[in-house]
């Protein structure tokens, strides 16, 4: 094994650079690495064996900590089953550090089996991708891959975070004999040092100035994770200068902020539109909002950002802030503040962010009447039902498709003290389990995911381990089939909706909890769905699972016309 002593190496590189979490697919080509991540006293190594899975478990854990987590897999088709979850991680800014064992450059396209073209594979879905040589004999294979994890991992972790791919050609022996012993040498540690960004005193006055000239100023939220920093200066931002602070619930913006918005936004003209636009974060779930935006564009369009990639989300971009969006914001109250102050009590005008609480007292009033009130079984009433028995304190995932939009529609009193956690980078529905599995894996805090019956048994290999979580709470809200194309014009209206959209099946996924060994109760109507919001305080001993039935054509129904009814 010593001839591979470099790669037992990794492990405690890793370690060094507080990497602590390794999750490793079952193989034969990546044994060097597996036995290293395996018998290093301070990783934390797991066993997963669909790749797919695997990585988007690994993200999961990676989101919670806000630290890198290592993935490892054999070589071939093995490798891009991560894809997936790379990209996600990519667009959500997660660090991962993804290790593909390789055959040598010689043998690939040589008939060889699961051999194919890694170098590079993950493409622009990775901050950076590394290549190291099949030989490690030589004393500079060492240094060439000491040199190379530390930059990989310094990548990942510099802003903007996200995933670095480093694959490892290996050769045969691939196992240590009987009496070797897997020793971990001590490696250097490259530390990267940088310096916050800032703006200078120029900059500033120049902003302040255009401020000055805008009565309607909106800030726009992005996804985040929550930041009281961010959330104390808007709400100052909000009650002392009138600004309109609109936010997704994915933005994890908490307080008395507009979040209703998906209901109305259709129905507005341009007088809701705002002069300024200040935007921050990440992707916007709300389709209305990015359209009402985009028609009724800004005069001026501020995108705060740390990154230097062009984001113009409403196609109205005139100026990228470079700077963290809670110095932004903190400096930026502070300043008008002290610009006020310099100029007396100038009386502000909150006519425009009155125009828009106006409409979200309604609106909140509205669906609150509603959903509680409602006697006819359907899905949206169940999501609201849910999140309004989610616990403070505790983690909501939200699956991709119909689950985070019904979410979106619901800003709840509770929901304020729960941070939200979704799969939108991509967008797509792989994943959405195992990320909240991987999510229970890395917190104490109890994890709940909200999603819908297709995305569920995609991803039910989240389920194939042995190590699930007794804090993860599952609701699978079964509507036997793609229940988001009915709510679509578009292929509602054609005659292949039910076998190629909706794809409609009579699943269940009670023989999944089973073989998972997860508590089981279904509910099929409000009494038996009350039954199973009574045992949400209960400590659990075992992941839960909880499966909601509902009819597709019913919900459609319910939901068009809930928000039809609502006139601005």
């Amino acid at each position: 094994m010593a001839i591979l002593q470099p790669i037992i190496n990794i492990a405690e590189i890793l370690v060094t650079k507080n990497v602590t979490d390794a999750i490793i697919s079952p193989g034969s080509r990546n044994a060097p690495l597996t036995i290293a991540l395996a018998r290093h006293p301070q990783i934390n190594a797991l066993s997963v064996s669909d790749e797919r899975s695997a990585a988007f478990i690994a993200m999961g854990m990676a989101q919670v900590k806000n630290k890198p987590v290592a993935i490892c897999c054999t070589s071939g088709s093995a490798a891009y089953n991560y894809a997936p979850a790379v990209a996600e991680a990519f667009f959500q800014e997660i660090p991962l550090i993804v290790f593909t064992a390789d055959r040598p450059t010689e043998w690939i396209h040589q008939h060889d089996g699961q051999t194919i073209y890694q170098e590079n594979i993950y493409g622009k879905h990775v901050k950076a991708s590394y290549q190291v040589g099949a030989d490690y004999s030589h004393p500079d294979a060492r240094w060439h891959i000491e040199r190379v994890m530390n930059e990989a991992i310094n990548t990942a972790n510099t802003f903007p975070k996200g995933p670095v791919h480093i694959n490892i050609p290996l050769r045969e022996p691939f196992y240590p004999s009987a009496e070797e012993q897997v020793v971990f040498e001590r490696p250097r540690n490259i530390r990267q040092h940088s310096s916050k960004a800032s703006l200078s005193q120029e900059t500033w006055e120049e902003l302040l100035d255009q401020i000055d000239d805008y009565s309607k100023v909106m800030v726009i939220a992005g996804q985040d994770a929550t930041n009281p920093e961010v959330n104390q200066a808007l709400k100052g931002l909000q009650e002392e200068f009138g600004f309109v602070v609109v936010g997704d619930l994915i933005a994890n913006t908490k307080g008395e902020f507009i979040a209703n918005h998906d209901l109305y936004l259709g129905q507005l003209d341009d007088s809701y539109a705002p002069e300024l636009l200040i935007t921050f974060g990440k992707s916007v779930i709300s389709k209305s909002l990015k359209q009402y935006i985009r028609k009724h564009k800004p005069e001026a369009h501020w995108h705060v950002q740390s990154s230097t990639h062009v984001i113009d989300t409403y196609q109205s971009l005139t100026d990228i802030v470079s700077i963290a969006p809670e110095d932004f914001f903190k400096e930026l109250l502070e300043s008008l503040d002290l610009r006020a102050y310099k100029m007396g009590d100038e009386e502000k005008s909150f006519e425009y962010q009155e125009q828009w609480f106006n409409l979200e007292r309604k609106s909140s009033r509205y669906i609150h009447q509603v959903l509680s009130s409602t006697d006819t079984w359907n899905e949206f009433t169940t999501y609201y039902k849910v999140m309004e028995n989610i616990p403070a304190g505790s983690q909501l995932h939200l699956a991709n498709s119909m689950a985070v939009r019904y979410a979106n529609y619901l800003h709840l009193p509770n929901i304020d003290e729960v941070e939200i956690f979704a799969n939108r980078g991509t967008s797509g529905i792989d994943g959405c389990v195992s990320t909240a599995v991987g999510a229970a894996l890395a917190t104490e805090a109890q994890v709940y995911l909200l999603v819908g019956d297709v995305a569920f048994f995609y991803d039910r290999n989240a389920l194939w381990n042995n190590f699930l979580p007794s804090n993860l709470t599952i609701f699978l809200e079964n509507n036997s089939g793609g229940g988001i194309f009915r709510m679509i014009d578009g292929p509602s209206q054609q005659p292949e909706l039910e076998p190629f959209f909706e794809t409609a099946q009579k699943m269940t996924a009670k023989l999944t909890a089973e073989e998972s060994n997860m508590e089981y109760l279904s509910a099929t109507n409000f009494e038996q769905l009350e039954n199973i919001l009574t045992t949400i305080p209960q400590k659990s001993t075992g992941a839960r699972l909880f499966e909601i039935h509902t009819n597709s054509v019913e919900n459609t129904a319910f939901f068009k016309k809930f928000k039809t009814n609502f006139i601005v």
